[in-house]
């Protein structure tokens, strides 16, 4: 007899099904497995097992619980862990404006706090596979690159909690305006770098910039995301620099194959507000005679082995009088990167 499979003895009330069920197989799959290696026993053709005394079943089977806690394990830690993140990703959005995102943890003795410190850098943007071809566009990814990397506080449950050594950004770009200024001369300009300067200086205005991307709220996700069993509710901001929403949340989990698992998280809008509200991120006070109708939907692909981010992808889909009225995209892919 095959090393690979056993003899089962069937006791009674057993059915297809319900061994089946035990061993991770449809009731289906463990009558073709059957049949397949039956050799000279009969052939099953009924869920019902009345008169047969036994059956063929794969050696390597788990019960429910063993299948449970083994695709648990499959899934990323319920905590952050450096390994969770590649060196560096590609970034697509609205398949049209593409970048790179370089990732790097600092060491644990170098910021003497307990959260991890991760340094985020964007760079090399392009539109439809061209270079920024407008001044302001220019000096805006100047600006933002003198500050880069931005190291952000991450606790261990996930999500950015701020920004670590936050007046250290200022003072980078202080270090770097005058180099800035010998390129982007002009009065426009320096108007500029005085205003990019002032919002240094603002905490909350900072810190909403970058909480509310869709970047980083796909690039740091809760950890528990990969582990929820049951409907929950989470705050997401579908629109940068507007107020955030309560979404009812849903999770759904694919193994496939012995490679990647998928999870997908699916999310509609619960709070009452009208669709020009969320999108000038300013409550009219009164409610709404027509409801925003919003929806997020968030994949991600993880190593089973390794527990990494291969790839993220987030979808932000408003609609109006149920026609589609905006739809954003970003997706994240693993990337070499090159020293």
């Amino acid at each position: 007899m095959d090393e690979n499979i056993l003899l089962y003895e069937v006791k009674p009330g057993d059915t297809l099904d319900n061994i089946g069920e035990k061993i991770g197989m449809s009731g289906d799959q463990l009558k073709d497995f059957h049949n397949t290696h039956c050799e000279r026993m009969e052939k099953l053709w009924f869920n019902n097992l009345v008169g047969v005394k036994q059956i063929i079943i794969p050696k390597e089977y788990k019960n429910p619980e063993d299948l449970r806690k083994a695709k648990e394990n499959e899934m990323p830690p319920s905590t952050v862990t450096r390994d969770f993140y590649a060196d560096s990703y590609l970034a697509k959005e609205d398949l049209e404006i593409e970048y790179q995102v370089d990732i790097n943890f600092r060491s644990k003795e170098e910021s003497n706090i307990t959260e991890e410190i991760a340094e985020v850098r964007c760079f090399g943007f392009t539109k439809k596979g061209q270079l920024p071809d407008d001044k302001m566009s220019a000096v805006s990814l100047a600006c933002m690159e003198s500050i880069y990397p931005i190291p952000f506080i991450i606790p261990c449950q996930g999500k950015i909690a701020g920004i670590f050594e936050f007046e250290k950004l200022k003072q980078r770009f202080e270090e770097k305006r005058q180099d800035l200024e010998a390129f982007f001369t002009g009065e426009i300009y320096k108007s500029y770098f005085d205003k990019f300067l002032e919002s240094l200086g603002n905490r909350d205005y900072i810190l909403k910039q970058f909480f509310s991307a869709l970047l980083y709220q796909l690039l740091f996700p809760k950890m528990e995301w990969f582990h929820m069993t049951r409907e929950w509710t989470e705050n997401f901001y579908l629109i940068q620099n507007s107020f955030s929403l309560r979404c009812s949340m849903r999770a759904e989990y694919e193994h496939k194959g012995t490679e990647i698992v998928e999870t997908l998280l699916r999310g509609t809008v619960q709070d009452a507000y009208s669709l020009q509200e969320i999108l000038r991120g300013i409550s009219f006070g009164e409610a709404p005679e027509e409801l925003a109708e919003c929806d997020i939907e968030i994949r991600y692909i993880t190593d089973k082995k390794t527990k990494r981010m291969l790839e993220a992808e987030a979808t932000v889909i408003f609609k109006n009088e149920d026609a589609l009225y905006r739809k954003q995209t970003l997706k994240l892919t693993q990337h070499e990167k090159i020293s």
